[in-house]
């Protein structure tokens, strides 16, 4: 086996244990001695691509990957991939249909079809941002974050208000969140406005959830029997084929 194979093989090994591994775990992990792990994942260290913990001495990848899978996914254009699905969607339910992202601690809107019917207030727009926890969107871009990326965007466990049902019970919050994980889907029952209510699911690449796609309008038109018979599996049938899109534009 080549160096170079030897290494690919030390990525990805990493990648699957994100709390870091020593030199003997890689070392036996892999049936490679010592030395020859040690001088990888040296390389690997000098240039960024590992760090490791100067007290547990493990290894483990370092941002430089997030920073590259960010600039491929960025190399086209996640709108236009998408824009056929949004359209798809609004001409079905004749409501405001969303994209977002999380950038920054974030969520963020790239694209928005659809204005809101008379006499509802949304005030999102494309280069939008809020904090996410109010909203089906954000919920959903959170689902799968561990608990330190959480506490990250919210250091002191304080969640605004921002509707009369936004939840602000840190542990509440979080409980919300395993079961949007577990659905695959989540709700905004006038969490963010008054009157508003939205249906959101998660668009992923190589598994990890990108972005969530919405859907947002009127209690009086969202209702929940129309939520659990028509917008649920239409908002989660349409992530999964822009998720498959995303698979093929990368490959």
């Amino acid at each position: 086996m080549g160096t170079v194979d030897k290494g690919i093989e030390l990525i990805e090994l990493l990648s699957e244990h994100s709390k870091g591994l020593t030199l003997k775990e890689m070392s036996s992990m892999l049936g490679l001695n010592k030395s020859t792990v040690h001088r990888i994942a040296k390389t690997y260290l000098t240039h960024g691509y590992v760090a490791q913990d100067p007290d547990l001495r493990k290894y483990c990848l370092s941002m430089k990957f997030l920073s590259i899978s960010s600039k491929i996914l960025g190399s086209f254009d996640l709108r236009e991939v998408a824009k056929k699905d949004l359209v798809e969607i609004h001409e079905k339910t004749r409501e405001v249909t969303q994209l977002y992202v999380l950038r920054d601690r974030k969520q963020v809107c790239i694209d928005k079809i659809g204005l809101p019917r008379q006499g509802l207030a949304i005030s999102s727009f494309v280069g939008w941002t809020t904090e996410p926890h109010a909203s089906a969107a954000g919920k959903v871009l959170l689902s799968e974050l561990d608990l330190e990326e959480i506490l990250a965007i919210y250091p002191n466990k304080g969640l605004k208000v921002y509707g009369k049902n936004t939840i602000t019970n840190f542990d509440e919050f979080l409980k919300e969140l395993k079961c949007v994980r577990a659905q695959g889907y989540a709700i905004d029952d006038e969490e963010y406005y008054e009157g508003v209510r939205c249906v959101a699911a998660p668009i992923r690449a190589n598994g990890k959830i990108v972005a969530s796609v919405s859907v947002t309008g009127s209690i009086f038109r969202i209702t929940t029997k129309r939520i659990d018979q028509h917008l649920i599996p239409l908002i989660k049938g349409t992530a999964d084929k822009i998720s498959k899109k995303l698979i093929d534009v990368t490959l």
